[in-house]
């Protein structure tokens, strides 16, 4: 069509927009378009493109092998240790540790039941001077914490871990606190004699001695069931006892 120099721009553009012409420089964006353009990701500084498919959690072969020269060493250590003769072994182990440890705990809770709750004592004398316990639930107590205290202290030494030492010692010393308590009340005071004193004090400390030895055969059993699990898993095979001593300081394991 003609253009008339005299038109303004507006006068100019409205007979095109009319009748409907298309200007080949501006085009819609389709789905594809923007669909495509999606999928090449955000633009980084300096014109790279970073790929949305890409995972930031991927374990490195470097953690991965960290880790296992973490579970090989732990379980040269359990070896060591514990001297299993060969992986067929590790089972009857296991089977003898948890065996004489759940019998040790029924004879100290029977124990605990005769002597200390149902015994000939005075439970309203002597009462601790730790949260007003009486001399049951002291006994009851040293109980509780000697089992949590030996636990985290042995665990703490095979997996080399600081907090469950930290508090394994602080429950020992409120174990040592509660036994030694009613001997100097005994001796130092007129609450109790002497005599129970010291008799209290024995009871408590073979309670504490018995559920210690108890907890001690307890993660001994839960750390050969994760050997032989571990061994199971890996295809590794435990060399025989005689070997192992012929050839300190090697790994104790044979593929």
């Amino acid at each position: 069509m003609p253009i008339n120099a005299g038109l303004s721009i507006p006068e100019l553009l409205t007979p095109l927009l009319e009748s409907g012409a298309k200007f080949p420089l501006i085009a819609t964006a389709s789905s594809i378009d923007l669909i495509s353009c999606d999928l090449q990701g955000p633009l980084m500084s300096g014109g790279d493109v970073m790929d949305s498919d890409t995972s930031v959690h991927d374990d490195s072969p470097e953690s991965i092998n960290s880790a296992m020269e973490y579970s090989e060493e732990l379980a040269d250590r359990l070896i060591s240790r514990l001297k299993p003769e060969d992986n067929a072994s590790i089972l009857k182990m296991i089977a003898n540790k948890a065996y004489f440890s759940g019998g040790l705990g029924t004879i100290i809770l029977v124990f605990w039941w005769l002597t200390v709750d149902t015994g000939n004592d005075d439970l309203s004398t002597g009462v601790s001077t730790f949260f007003n316990l009486d001399f049951s639930q002291v006994a009851l107590t040293v109980i509780g914490l000697g089992l949590i205290s030996a636990l985290l202290r042995d665990f703490s030494r095979e997996l080399g871990k600081l907090a469950p030492a930290l508090i394994s010692g602080a429950l020992i010393i409120l174990c040592c606190l509660y036994v030694l308590e009613p001997l100097a009340l005994g001796f130092f005071s007129d609450e109790i004699t002497s005599s129970d004193g010291v008799w209290r004090t024995s009871r408590l400390a073979l309670l504490w001695l018995g559920i210690t030895y108890c907890a001690h055969l307890l993660v001994d059993a839960s750390l050969l069931a994760w050997l032989k699990k571990f061994c199971d898993s890996k295809g590794l095979n435990i060399e025989p006892l005689n070997t192992r001593d012929d050839s300190m300081g090697s790994p104790s394991f044979e593929d």
